[in-house]
């Protein structure tokens, strides 16, 4: 399926980067995530959570070589410092597959509300593993909620909102918003799993 995405990063707070990964790399991340899903308790990392409705595995950047040259690569890196400026850093790389019936959340920021509208602190992007579709749990987003500190204190509280959009992309594709814009996985209704890769960059305390 082929994404389309009009919105921006400045004023919508999200947008699609495409075939940020090639068919091959996507097909190459998801063995490597499957091999790491088997492991044995005893060499699974403490965060890991292979058998739970959401699978997940950490730190992928430090497990992955694959995935962590992904978020080097100009596609995605300069998107993130039109965010958050020069000097910030992944704080989180995590492989996240909602089994069918899960995955469904309450609209949330990534970092507590801003106190008003100012720079962005923080930067996520969801790169899809597999296509993402209205059926099976794609992430909806709230539009201009980036903006909007009233919004982003009511984080966790609203289960919907008539302005939010589920966000649509091809496997390879990545979902890349400010961590402040007010979004959610959404229940996976498909009899596959929705695998994806989730990353959160932070704005260095040094930078100005």
């Amino acid at each position: 399926m082929e994404s389309v995405s009009t919105a921006s990063l400045d004023d919508d707070g999200w947008t699609v980067v495409p075939h940020l990964l090639t068919d091959e790399e996507v097909a190459t991340i998801r063995r490597s995530c499957h091999e790491l899903l088997s492991l044995p308790a005893g060499r699974r990392e403490a965060r890991d959570k292979p058998a739970s409705g959401t699978r997940h595995l950490a730190e992928l950047d430090r497990r992955l070589p694959l995935v962590a040259s992904v978020l080097d690569r100009p596609a995605i890196r300069e998107l993130v410092g039109s965010l958050l400026g020069e000097r910030h850093e992944p704080g989180q790389v995590e492989f996240r597959s909602p089994r069918p019936g899960f995955g469904g959340q309450q609209l949330h920021a990534d970092d507590p509300p801003k106190l008003h509208d100012g720079p962005a602190t923080v930067a996520t992007a969801i790169i899809a593993l597999v296509d993402f579709t209205p059926r099976n749990g794609a992430t909806s987003v709230l539009p201009g909620s980036h903006r909007r500190p009233d919004l982003q204190r009511r984080s966790g509280s609203l289960g919907s909102h008539p302005e939010a959009i589920t966000v649509t992309c091809s496997a390879g594709d990545a979902v890349l918003f400010s961590g402040h814009l007010l979004h959610a996985g959404t229940r996976n209704d498909a009899d596959h799993e929705r695998e994806a890769i989730q990353v959160v960059w932070r704005r260095s305390a040094a930078t100005s």
